[in-house]
């Protein structure tokens, strides 16, 4: 009798723990920040006091892009929440590279109960520059910015040397509900619209970077077209007059 009771309690206990696992739940932190730091490295604290249950299946995530102009102001957007997608990974991506602009971002999947619990920044962005790189030109000046939503003021900034031309985008960062533009403005030594090297999702991160579409290249086409066309016009005007006189010459006596 007491090897069936047993048998019993054991058959119960082997059916249940399939279910007691399954009923677990995975608790994350989860918070978002999207704004503008003065020393993000040494400031920005990234803990949450908020906690997330999540459902069978899915991981905890924390991700986090940064971006520098010239000075110390640090765009930061960043996430802490359960995510569906993704596997356990950490991934860490230096877009552009200083002096003067920077965007690095950094993403951690992992399946521990709070192990998105990363703090501060330090070991993921440390730009150090030395004082050649940050030392301004005299040739090369640039509109500087850094801002949520458009720049109200982009002041001309001698740009570093290993800069030689100006960048001027916007980026759209969007995840669910949450949806911010940051405008950025300054020296760079990348070309064209490629601030972040062609990647366009970072972690639940969404990224659109627009530019705009006319360059200096294609400001100097249509100068020389309306400077062909005048010239043009001019060669026709004197024609015109060539003809009047030679008519006049011809009808004479």
């Amino acid at each position: 009798m007491g090897a069936c009771h047993f048998q019993g309690l054991l058959l119960l206990f082997l059916v249940g723990a399939p279910t007691l696992i399954m009923a677990q739940k995975l608790f994350c932190q989860k918070g978002t920040f999207m704004g503008i730091q003065e020393d993000a490295t040494n400031m920005f604290n990234w803990t949450s006091e908020k906690v997330e249950a999540c459902d069978n299946g899915t991981l905890c995530q924390e991700t986090i892009l940064l971006i520098k102009t010239a000075g110390t102001k640090t765009a930061i957007l960043a996430t802490k929440s359960c995510s569906l997608d993704g596997t356990p990974a950490i991934t860490f991506i230096q877009h552009t590279a200083a002096p003067s602009l920077a965007a690095i971002s950094y993403s951690n999947y992992c399946e521990d109960p709070f192990c998105n619990n990363r703090e501060g920044l330090y070991d993921i962005w440390n730009i150090q520059e030395t004082e050649e790189e940050t030392k301004g030109t005299t040739s090369l000046h640039c509109p500087t910015c850094l801002a949520l939503g458009s720049c109200l003021n982009a002041p001309s900034v001698a740009c570093p040397n290993n800069t030689d031309r100006c960048y001027q985008g916007k980026l759209q960062v969007s995840e669910g509900n949450v949806n911010s533009l940051l405008e950025i403005k300054g020296c760079t030594s990348i070309i064209g619209c490629k601030l972040m090297s062609g990647v366009f999702k970072i972690g639940p991160l969404w990224v659109k970077e627009t530019c705009p579409s006319m360059s200096i290249s294609t400001r100097k086409i249509d100068n020389g077209a309306t400077w062909l066309h005048t010239s043009v016009w001019k060669l026709k005007l004197l024609l015109m007059l060539l003809l009047l006189i030679l008519g006049g010459s011809a009808s004479g006596p």
